[in-house]
């Protein structure tokens, strides 16, 4: 009885002791769960933060594509502000150089031009870029944007579904030093355009062949208030273009006839034109590629005419008919080559390609200005006749005729078939340079090799062939505009 009352009374003192084991282990399961519903929340919120944020930050990207796409120079866009003629050509400050494209939602102002109401989403950044606005605070403080900037509206044409979260877009011309005191070769105070060479940025006259440099600012918004502002710098594409003459019949078994007419000449030295006035080296009046060919070209040249081809290897009383087939740059060497060149320039056309291939397009409605130049496709055949003077780039992939008083400055690419029927007779001339190269047979179909190409010529008159570096260099502005910088700014 005694060993019986002792087990007993153990049993008695271990009562409850399970039941708070499970309470404690109870106790820390919560924990843990509660802790794990905690770090889901809280990673819920991170990815949802991190989601907004992107989706300003792309949303911004988003506006600055809608602004580069419509500064450029196509007919066919009715939303070009290049057309429209509201592109900034001044530095801030100066009259209206500054656009904004605006994008308010449903019910939105958005004037980045007042900051004193902070709804309509200020431009805050303008204010440390510049110091010939005026500003408070830091802020713009003008109530209407008449006084140095203007305003165009975001265009349906690019609008996604839902529409993005963009407010505005400005655009300026770059000027030196915009986030620094303004110094121009070391004279402090002077604000200065920048400028495109084609290879780097530069203070500098923008003077063509040089372009613009435009900075582009976006702001976005969301709906729970992420907020990004990008900027990027932008210039005008360029076509790569190297021209070894004046005239260049590109491919062997060349078939070819020139005037008789004493006032027409091919000159390669090189021209001003086209707004720019410095000149350079000189190339070839026509330039063949082979012996075979630059005997049959000097052959098609008549007596008393010859020394009306000059050059850079002019050798009087012969003509400067060179074979420049060892100088010939690699875009222009083979069929595929050529093609990639030429499809190029339809990617950046300025107007609708014109399609003359069953019957010849004749004339074009838009030749173009030295102001603004056009780059043109005729997918076939094109006649020209009567009064006309191009500016830019044509190219023609079947038979090109011209007649009359017919003249192009910039580039005449007849690349496909490889013809250029010439009746001259008036007084216009091809300044800049003049490619004929065959590259497809007469079904429209790639050759395996660069074939024969054609150039008769006849009547002359005062025509004549012109090599400009300055010409093909304003022609060679395409189009597009390409990123040379871009970087948030945090505000």
């Amino acid at each position: 009885m005694i060993i019986f009352k002792q087990q007993t009374n153990m049993r008695d003192r271990q009562r409850g002791v399970a039941l708070l084991v499970v309470t404690f282990a109870l106790l820390i399961i919560t924990s843990i769960a509660a802790g794990m519903i905690l770090l889901t929340n809280t990673e819920t919120s991170i990815s949802s933060n991190f989601r907004d944020q992107q989706l300003a930050f792309f949303s911004a990207r988003a506006g600055i594509e809608e602004a580069r796409d419509r500064m450029r120079n196509v007919t066919d866009n009715p939303a070009s502000i290049y057309i429209a003629g509201t592109i900034p050509t001044t530095l801030p400050g100066t009259g209206t150089s500054i656009l904004y494209i605006l994008n308010p939602a449903n019910g939105e102002t958005v004037a980045p031009w007042n900051g004193s109401v902070s709804t309509s989403y200020p431009d805050t950044e303008i204010c440390s870029e510049t110091t010939t606005i005026t500003c408070s605070s830091g802020k713009p403080n003008l109530s209407t944007c008449n006084t140095w900037c203007n305003s165009v509206t975001a265009n349906s044409t690019y609008a996604a579904s839902p529409v993005f979260d963009w407010k505005w877009v400005r655009i300026t011309l770059k000027q030196n030093n915009s986030f620094t005191t303004y110094s121009t070769n070391g004279a402090s105070g002077t604000a200065s355009q920048t400028c495109w060479n084609g290879v780097n940025e530069q203070i500098t006259s923008c003077v063509l062949p040089n372009t613009p440099v435009y900075l582009l600012t976006s702001l976005a918004v969301t709906p729970t208030g992420s907020r990004r502002m990008i900027q990027a710098e932008i210039a005008a594409d360029k076509l790569t273009f190297t021209a070894p003459a004046a005239l260049t019949l590109d491919g062997p078994g060349l078939v070819a006839s020139a005037p008789n007419s004493n006032p027409f000449n091919v000159n390669g030295n090189d021209h001003a034109g086209c707004g720019v006035l410095t000149t350079g080296a000189a190339v070839d009046a026509v330039g063949a590629t082979s012996a075979i060919d630059v005997t049959t070209m000097a052959n098609a040249i008549p007596n008393g005419r010859r020394g009306n081809y000059t050059g850079l290897h002019i050798t009087s009383p012969q003509p400067d008919v060179y074979n420049v087939a060892p100088s010939l740059p690699s875009n222009l060497q083979t069929v595929s080559s050529l093609d990639t060149l030429v499809s190029t320039i339809k990617a950046n056309v300025t107007q609708p390609v014109i399609n003359g291939i069953i019957t010849p397009a004749t004339n074009i409605a838009s030749p173009g200005t030295l102001a603004v130049p056009q780059i043109i496709y005729v997918n076939g055949d094109l006649t020209l006749h009567g009064n006309i003077t191009g500016y830019g780039i044509l190219v023609v992939t079947g038979t090109f005729d011209a007649g009359g008083n017919v003249g192009w400055n910039g580039l005449v690419l007849v690349v496909g078939k490889g013809i250029f029927n010439g009746n001259g007779g008036g007084n216009n001339s091809y300044n800049g340079a003049v490619l004929v190269a065959k590259t497809r047979d007469n079904s429209g179909n790639l050759l395996g090799s660069i074939g024969a190409p054609t150039f008769n010529f006849s009547g002359g008159g005062g025509n004549g062939f012109n090599y400009s570096s300055g010409c093909i260099n304003t022609a060679s502005n395409l189009s597009t505009y390409h990123d040379m910088a871009i970087r948030e700014i945090l505000d």
